[in-house]
């Protein structure tokens, strides 16, 4: 919880310090700062709590935000104001207050967003990532592979696999208080979360339990396009700090049935020290038992 507590910690002290320094008067002419400021800089620190869409933006959309409103309030409420002596201290100070409470109503709103987002994977197993031995990953599988067949149309099969070495690091920082297994659980949601904000809406997320591969099935997507996919699928990784392989394979260039688009994706991941298991292997396996 400490992601939170400081940067809402932090919130509070600046609005705390800015009245305080207000009421004292820096310039010894009454008030530092302009009512309206006060009411900017709370509205930039609450957006990003109402509005998951700021939460999820880069630091600096808040900051260039919070430039652009205040010059335009500057000029709505001053007119044109007068850049030499108090006049620009006190702006410089307004709109430092603003950036600093916009910065971090920002970063509040991000370690909130963090904590829902475990309490959806830990509570309820959320995760955007299709089970591939499902009857939904069967029914979305089927109308691809028939549509791309219909329409003489390209389809793509890109595999993901985690390493697992990485996996288990991602796993050990999850947090020693959560057991081993919902952290593991924690770790592949979040996995399949950056995966899926690095897809195109058309593109199919599907993971795979006795494995733990993902399989990105891409509509309208020949070889050069798979190869993209692949290359975001291993920025997104990067940025949680898990290493993956992957491979891909093309409808009809290298297969024409699902099953063998997998295995020739597959077949293409980047060899390894230690051997891991492949989809068709687990489906072997279990149906000799």
């Amino acid at each position: 919880m400490t992601h939170i507590r400081r940067p809402l910690a932090a919130l509070l002290a600046l609005f705390t310090g800015a009245i305080v320094i207000d009421r004292l008067g820096l310039t010894g002419s009454g008030d530092t700062m302009s009512s309206w400021v006060y009411v900017l800089a709370l509205s930039f620190a609450l957006l990003p709590l109402a509005l998951p869409g700021l939460r999820r933006s880069r630091p600096i959309a808040p900051l260039v935000g919070a430039t652009a409103v205040y010059l335009v309030a500057s000029f709505t409420f001053r007119g044109r104001p007068n850049l030499i002596g108090d006049d620009m201290f006190i702006a410089v100070v307004e709109l430092a207050f603003l950036a600093l409470a916009s910065l971090l109503g920002h970063r509040v709103g991000v370690a909130i967003q963090d904590i829902d987002d475990t309490l959806g994977v830990v509570a309820f197993g959320e995760s955007p990532a299709i089970d591939l031995e499902s009857q939904l990953a069967t029914n979305e599988i089927l109308a691809e592979m028939a549509r791309s067949r219909r329409h003489d149309r390209p389809l793509s099969v890109t595999v993901v696999q985690p390493d697992h070495d990485s996996v288990r690091v991602a796993v050990d920082r999850a947090g020693e208080e959560v057991q081993r297994a919902i952290r593991t659980q924690y770790v592949r949601a979040k996995l399949a979360r950056a995966l899926a904000d690095e897809l195109r809406r058309t593109d199919l997320l599907f993971e795979h339990p006795g494995t733990g591969n993902f399989v990105v099935l891409s509509p309208e997507t020949e070889s050069e396009g798979a190869e993209l996919v692949a290359v975001r699928a291993r920025e997104a990784s990067r940025r949680i700090g898990i290493s993956i392989e992957s491979g891909s394979a093309s409808f009809p260039d290298h297969a024409f049935t699902f099953e063998q688009l997998v295995a020739e994706a597959e077949r293409r991941v980047a060899e390894v020290d230690i051997p891991k298991p492949r989809i068709a292997e687990v489906r072997d396996m279990r149906a000799g038992q």
